[in-house]
């Protein structure tokens, strides 16, 4: 087997190729473990409502005059 250099915290180690491969793929599949949690969190706030509060109230009946003040 040949020898593969990774970079671990700060350093250039030489490695065996299967042991390269393998960090690569812990550090891979942790960077999309994480944005799936990232995604789920945003999907429960958008669902939950959180962001309702952000969006301006598009209700017509808020927006018209007052018909009924009697001026």
């Amino acid at each position: 087997m040949s020898d593969q250099m990774i970079h671990d915290d700060g350093k250039d180690t030489m490695v065996r190729e299967d042991t390269a491969k393998a960090f690569r793929w812990n550090k891979f599949i942790g960077i999309i473990l994480a944005g799936i949690v990232l995604l789920l969190i945003l999907g429960i706030l958008l669902f939950s409502g959180t962001f309702s509060a952000i969006q301006p109230n598009m209700n017509p009946s808020n927006t018209a005059p007052n018909q009924n003040r009697g001026i």
